[in-house]
């Protein structure tokens, strides 16, 4: 430990509690200099040192003066002007920490945008010690001090660069060990502001317009200057700016110049040259229009959700059939929130949502409407951060010119810097998009987006065709308001289900590859009629297994215990949990056999055999693999739209809230799979997927069919889904819920423990759950082995607790996981098992 680096207790007195991007168990206490006490606040980023000379960037959470117990060292310097975070914000990220067990490190982590957390970066400088001698070096260590001697300081990356070489770090430590040179840290920023070039006139011209006739006067002699002058008035007067420039490119364009021009023109005082800030945040260009008019069921609505808030409901669930017209109610309420110079958050379970969203909500909401999530750049999502919490520096909490504001994003839009948020919208409420898994915080969306919005003292309005059974209990149990809307927009009926039994098809010899006789004459007609279709297959790639005919091998990845899936696009075999690759095998490994098989199917797969059967169709795909680039989602759906494609295959991303006026036909290729996973939640998701994949048929115009694939046709959510009977569905799963104690009826927390060495994680989760079991009996639940046992190396353990609705229980239980982890991290040979813990798992 260096001694040299902690601080006494400065005069002052003033402390800060910072949150470092780390998974410490608490904020970290320094002491803040005597020169920084006036600039320093809460939500601003800090220099600071952690564990030895590691520079990082926190965030100051909180200032006092209780002198901490242990050894501090000083805040190095204030990163910010002004906070980046309100206080609002910081009460949100702890009650993230504390509500789903993490450290507010791993919330920090998650929630600031990339560019918004400063690196540290080691760099290297000459030491005071070197004379200057090269004799004793080597070739290579003297490139580097010849370097240092041209240069002050050089980066790690600018070494590798020089000797053209990967591994340097040991003719680093020679030159370490010769005192030749020494190593410091040194913070650097990420985020880069957009600037343009621009160009106005200089003064006094710019002030005195009627002393134009001097600089005039100073071009008279060079007439591409003249004209480049007479060409920038014109150009000013058809575009006046507020600081009276304009783009450099736009001048050359119009005066057919270059830049030498008006570089001489700078020089005779005419012309200021300089680099203007602009957004990357593109703008609404088209005219803005009045929304469509509500139809009756929409004011209804309206009406009800109004006088829930009203009366003190600011949570409201709205239950309304696929194609009813929520999305229209949703307009209504945000422009009266926007009218009201409040912030709205739009929360969307699928980036592949926004595209037809935005657009929709541009034409009447304009400018006001802006978008954040993963697949923007890194230095957009910071213009994004700083447009929502442009007030978030205003100590009297004014709302800036900014406001108000629109954000329609996934889940990570509620970590915005809010300052004056008004309404909070979670369409498609029960989608398992809105949990994350990994890592921490493992918050749900639409959960953390109550609260947010409790905090904010805002209204709340869920929106779903298929509530969540929790959602719906909450509703009929009056802790939430519930407006149903079961009629679709302009009287067209629901859609008719069809479930054809495919085991049936296969005795009689009318299946053909996965396709029933009943789907293929469905789709044949469809497109016909000019008409389109959407089949559903709840699974990537071409096939889920390599499998040997002759001993039974099959390929399994090499980090997980899983199958790998063939992608025929790529003629490869993949991990879908790891990622790893590898050629298609020829021959059986373990015997040698050529009679390898590829068994069960996915979205290529159907993409591909149908092509087969149709092959005048225009078939496209979209999963997961077909839209890992930025513009591949508008891409598709645009495509779709403008009917280049005429049968879109896909998972669960085109069953969500897409709308598409000409599809008369939907197919679902294997509900049985749907239905068959080992989860109490396996029947609440099939009947929502199968229902939502069901209402993107037949939505304007006519009555659309839908063509159930089954091998099990009696299993009772296929008989609600039928009936379209919700209500049936639910009453019969909330019984089975209450019955074996599943939420809502009681509360789960699910905490999976990792390691390298089965034998380590066995043994080292006796101690974990020897402290649970002490407290919670009953309530814990394993250790188990998950379906899958081991993924990127790491063997698991599942325990789960299941608990009453108890408040004290519930705080207690989670303090109880810390000291668990504690015990067993401190027993010598377990610190290196891993704890991930997930509150209400998904």
């Amino acid at each position: 430990m260096n001694l040299e680096t902690y601080h006494p207790i400065p005069a002052h007195g003033i402390f800060a509690e910072v949150v470092l991007p780390l998974a410490v168990p608490k904020p970290y206490t320094y002491a803040v200099p005597e020169e920084l006490v006036t600039a320093i606040r809460p939500g601003m980023r800090v220099e600071v040192e952690f564990g030895g000379a590691k520079r990082y960037a926190g965030l100051v959470s909180k200032l006092h003066h209780d002198v901490p117990a242990h050894k501090f060292k000083s805040i190095l310097s204030v990163i910010d002007e002004a906070p980046i975070l309100s206080e609002k914000t910081l009460l949100f990220w702890q009650w993230l920490a504390e509500y789903y067990c993490c450290s507010l490190g791993e919330v920090m982590e998650a929630a600031l945008p990339a560019n918004l957390k400063l690196a540290s970066e080691r760099r290297l400088v000459l030491s005071p010690f070197y004379d200057g001698n090269f004799s004793g070096l080597s070739d290579k260590e003297y490139l580097i001090t010849e370097a240092l001697s041209i240069q002050e300081t050089i980066t790690i990356d600018d070494v590798r660069k020089i000797l053209e070489q990967k591994s340097i770090y040991h003719i680093i430590k020679s030159l370490l060990d010769k005192k030749v040179i020494y190593l410091y840290e040194e913070m650097e920023e990420k985020y880069t502001p957009k600037k343009v070039a621009c160009v106005r006139l200089a003064e006094p011209y710019r002030s005195d317009p009627s002393r134009l006739a001097g600089a005039f006067d100073l071009v008279t002699k060079a007439q591409r200057q003249t004209e480049a002058l007479m060409a920038f008035i014109q150009l000013a007067r058809e575009n006046p700016s507020k600081d009276g420039g304009m783009l450099r490119t736009g001048l050359y364009k119009k005066a057919n110049v270059d830049s030498s021009v008006l570089n001489s023109m700078a020089k005779k005082g005419i012309f200021e040259l300089y680099d203007k800030e602009v957004s990357r945040l593109s703008g609404y260009e088209d005219e803005v229009t009045e929304a469509d008019e509500l139809a009756a069921q929409q004011v209804q609505a309206l009406n009800e959700i109004r006088t829930h808030f009203t009366e003190g409901k600011n949570t409201v669930l709205l239950h309304g059939v696929t194609g009813s017209g929520k999305t229209r109610v949703y307009l209504e309420l945000m422009q009266e929130a926007l009218n009201r110079g409040e912030q709205v958050l739009y929360l969307l379970p699928e980036v592949a949502l926004t595209t037809q969203i935005i657009s929709r909500l541009q034409k009447t909401l304009g400018d006001s409407v802006t978008v954040y999530h993963h697949r923007i750049t890194n230095n957009e999502r910071v213009e994004v951060w700083k447009k929502v919490g442009r007030s978030a520096s205003d100590d009297r909490g004014s709302v800036g010119a900014e406001l108000p504001i629109c954000i329609v994003g996934a889940r990570s839009g509620l970590f915005l810097p809010f300052e004056n948020l008004g309404l909070v919208i979670v369409d498609e409420e029960h989608d398992t998009s809105y949990k994350q898994n990994d890592p921490a915080p493992r918050y749900h969306g639409r959960d953390a987006a109550i609260y947010l919005a409790h905090l904010h003292g805002a209204k709340v309005l869920l929106g779903t065709a298929t509530p969540s059974l929790e959602s719906y209990h909450n509703a009929r149990s009056g802790k939430y308001g519930l407006v149903e809307m079961s009629e679709r927009f302009g009287g067209i009926q629901m859609p008719e289900v069809v479930v054809v039994d495919a085991k049936e098809e296969q005795k009689q010899r009318k299946l053909q590859s996965h396709f029933t006789s009943v789907l293929l004459e469905e789709l044949k007609a469809a497109i016909s009629k000019g008409e389109q279709a959407i089949l559903f297959q709840n699974r990537r790639g071409y096939a889920p297994t390599l499998r040997c005919n002759t001993c039974g091998w099959h390929s399994e990845c090499i980090h997980c215990d899983v199958s790998l899936t063939y992608h025929k696009f790529r003629n490869n075999l993949q991990c879908h949990y790891c990622g790893y690759q590898q050629e298609l095998n020829k021959t059986c490994p373990a015997c040698g056999s050529h009679e390898l098989n590829l068994q069960g199917f996915g979205t290529e797969k159907i993409e591909d055999e149908l092509k087969i059967y149709l092959p005048d169709a225009n078939i496209g795909r979209m999963d997961y693999d077909a839209v890992r680039t930025k513009d591949a989602h508008a891409r598709i759906i645009n495509d779709f739209e403008e009917r280049r494609i005429e049968i879109l295959v896909g998972t669960q991303m085109v069953t969500k809230g897409l709308d598409f006026e000409n599809v008369s036909v939907v197919g679902v290729i294997s509900a049985d799979q749907l239905l068959q996973f080992p989860d109490f939640r396996s029947g609440e998701r099939g009947f929502q997927l199968i229902t939502q994949v069901a209402g993107r048929a037949g939505r304007r115009g006519k009555r659309g069919k839908v063509i159930v694939q089954a091998m099990n046709t009696s299993h009772p959510v296929i008989r609600e889904v039928i009936d379209n009977d919700f209500l049936a569905f639910y009453e019969r799963e909330i019984m089975e819920r209450k019955a074996f104690e599943y939420p809502p009826f009681s509360r789960l927390i699910k905490i999976s423990l990792k390691h390298k060495k089965p034998d380590v994680l066995n043994r080292g989760s006796k101690y974990f759950v020897q402290v649970l079991k002490s407290k919670l009996g009953k309530r814990l639940l394993g250790p188990t082995v998950p379906p899958v046992g081991r993924v990127r190396e790491y063997y698991l353990l599942d325990i789960l607790i299941k608990m009453e609705r108890n408040p004290t229980i519930w705080k207690a239980t989670k303090d109880l996981i810390w000291e668990a982890t504690r015990v067993m991290q401190q027993t010598e040979g377990f610190s290196t098992v891993r704890v991930n813990v997930d509150v209400d798992p998904g």
